[in-house]
């Protein structure tokens, strides 16, 4: 686990390799099956809501289907969520030619998932974290396969948008939780 405090001592933690690769396998296949509509956009700004993301919305139902839930809590990544209620399960589609917004959420806390399989140095589509004023980057984590990053949903972040040589589309799977 590396670890990152953004402004406001607000922590950003990587996680790498919380899931074997079978499992990244079936988190996969169970995401490229499921059904993605147009409707995600970042932040509430109106300008923004102009570009609309493809995403797909996960019930409570889907992520015991999966697994999922079950997966985290007998994971490192556990101890993010203590005290904390599942709010919204999305995955987010992204393709070359989207645009992004910085934004946040009025939520407390992300667990967010980088869910393909593969991913190449000049695909892009890193998660950009900013300083409050926007004025600096604090933290850009790369598109890593099977990476988890559990931060504050306060935490000004977007994505970079991957190039088009990226030979699929680059899929992030964000669990969103409030404090009890």
């Amino acid at each position: 686990m590396k670890e990152i405090i953004a402004d406001n001592n607000r922590a950003i933690r990587v996680y790498d390799d919380v899931f074997d690769f079978a499992y990244r396998q079936d988190i996969y296949a169970f995401v490229t099956k499921s059904l993605f509509q147009i409707g995600w956009a970042d932040g509430n700004v109106i300008e923004n809501k102009k570009h609309m993301f493809l995403h797909s919305a996960y019930s409570e139902a889907d992520l015991n289907r999966l697994g999922y839930l079950a997966k985290i809590a007998n994971s490192p990544v556990a101890k993010e969520i203590e005290g904390h209620k599942l709010v919204h399960a999305v995955i987010n589609l992204s393709t070359p030619s989207d645009v992004n917004f910085v934004h946040s959420h009025p939520e407390d806390k992300v667990i967010l998932y980088y869910v393909n399989l593969e991913w190449h140095d000049g695909w892009h589509g890193e998660t950009l974290f900013y300083s409050d004023n926007l004025k600096e980057i604090v933290f850009a984590s790369p598109y890593t396969p099977g990476r988890i990053i559990a931060f504050d949903a306060k935490i000004p972040h977007t994505i970079r948008p991957q190039s088009h040589m990226a030979a699929f589309y680059r899929f992030t799977f964000a669990l969103v939780y409030t404090k009890c």
